[in-house]
Formats: structure tokens, C-alpha cells, sequence
């Protein structure tokens, strides 16, 4: 056996034995180049991903930031060319597509605060414009409706209070969580997102609607108005 056919072999096995830990427990225990090595083996089946996926995560830091990284920049990653740059993008399309319908066909109850980041995670985390999104709840904490509130359009935000408001009668919420996304920055709230904070929630205790939690969605973290006492 020749040295090249010795290394096909010996990548060739170590796949198998991923799929198979995939198969048996999911990705539990997985490390971020596991599961980029995992997805990029199924549209590279020729090539030994390991270092692929070791170059992606060098430069864009951890998985998230892999899914939410641009077309060009993914393509300047050595061993990503177009086939597979569109299918890390696909893939991270089809995670928020597939929230968006568990939302619509499914009952979504909200009983963990890292259920809700991941949530709002998967539907306006890594946007390059700023989202707004807008959640409304029963009292049992379970999703009536989610949809986007604004995007890109900051300037807006004097409108937020009264379209959350009519939004949560409408949809006959008894409580709402709002989250938005830093695009490329601290978690940390503005002045500006305290201020509005502050304005949705007056405007829901005149209708006798609680706002829950409002989120701060960014690459590196979350900020959580619950969490930092300032929603009590």
C-alpha cells in the first residue's frame, strides 16, 4: 500500500468512527472541528476535512461564527471553495427555516433561559443588519406568534411600543420577550436600547401585559435584561 492510499485509508476510517459516535449519542461531546469535519465529509466525500475544518475554525473562531460568516470570506478559507461555502450557508438557512415552521406547526414553551438564546440564536443571530424580533406568549410561557419587527431600520424604534402593543392584543398575548442583535459588536445595551426598553414596557403595563425578558444577541455572547435585574 502506498503512502497516499495509507492516508485515504486511515481518514477514511476516522470518518466512519465519527458517524458512527453521530449515530450512537448525536453530537454530544463533539468538538466545533468534529462536527465541521462531520457536515463538510458529506459534500467533500474525497477529502480528508480535519484540517478544512481546522482552517475555518482559525479563522472564524467557533462554529457560529463558521455558520454565519460570509459567502467570499468562507471561500478565502483554505479547502472551501463554492460547492462547499453554499453548503455551510444552506445549512445555516435551513436553521432558522426550521425554527420558523416549529414555531408555526409546533408548541414552543419557553421554561429555560438557554432554550430562549438559542432560539433567538438560530432565528437573528450572525444578521448583518440589526433584527428586532418579538415574541408573544400565553401564561403557561408557550409561543402564540414570532415575527421581526424591524430590520436595519433603527430609526423605527419610536414605533416599537405602540406595534408590540397591538401585536400582543392581537395575537392575545399575556406576556412578550423581545430580542435584537448586535451585528459584530458588544452585548452590552445602549442607552438608546434602555430607553426603548423601558418605553415597550410601560406601554404593555397600560394593556396588563408583562415584558418578560428583552435579549442582546451578538457572535460573542448575550445580554439579558431579566438576568441583570433591571426587567424585575
Amino acid at each position: 500500500m502506498s503512502k497516499k492510499e495509507k492516508i485515504k485509508k486511515d481518514y477514511e476510517g476516522h470518518r466512519e468512527r465519527l458517524r458512527k459516535r453521530f449515530e450512537n449519542s448525536g453530537l454530544k461531546a463533539f468538538h466545533d472541528y468534529e462536527v465541521l469535519e462531520l457536515l463538510l465529509s458529506f459534500v467533500l466525500p474525497y477529502k480528508d476535512t480535519k484540517p478544512i475544518a481546522r482552517n475555518l475554525l482559525r479563522e472564524f473562531k467557533n462554529l457560529h461564527g463558521v455558520l454565519n460568516a460570509d459567502l467570499r470570506e468562507l471561500q478565502k478559507t483554505i479547502g472551501i471553495k463554492e460547492r462547499s461555502s453554499q453548503f455551510l450557508k444552506v445549512l445555516r438557512a435551513t436553521i432558522g427555516y426550521y425554527f420558523e415552521q416549529k414555531a408555526e406547526n409546533e408548541e414552543i414553551q419557553f421554561t429555560k433561559l438557554d432554550d430562549l438564546i438559542d432560539y433567538c440564536k438560530a432565528l437573528i443571530g450572525g444578521k448583518k443588519n440589526e433584527v428586532v424580533r418579538v415574541l408573544y406568549l400565553n401564561s403557561k410561557n408557550k409561543l402564540i406568534q414570532s415575527e421581526n419587527l424591524s430590520e436595519g431600520t433603527v430609526s423605527e424604534a419610536v414605533a416599537f411600543p405602540r406595534k408590540i402593543v397591538e401585536g400582543a392584543l392581537k395575537h392575545h398575548a399575556t406576556t412578550v420577550i423581545i430580542a435584537h442583535n448586535h451585528p459584530g459588536g458588544s452585548p452590552e445595551p445602549s442607552a438608546k436600547d434602555n430607553a426603548v426598553t423601558q418605553q415597550i414596557k410601560s406601554a404593555l403595563q397600560t394593556v396588563n401585559i408583562n415584558l418578560q425578558e428583552h435579549l442582546i444577541i451578538t457572535d460573542e455572547g448575550f445580554y439579558s435584561y431579566r438576568k441583570n435585574g433591571i426587567l424585575d
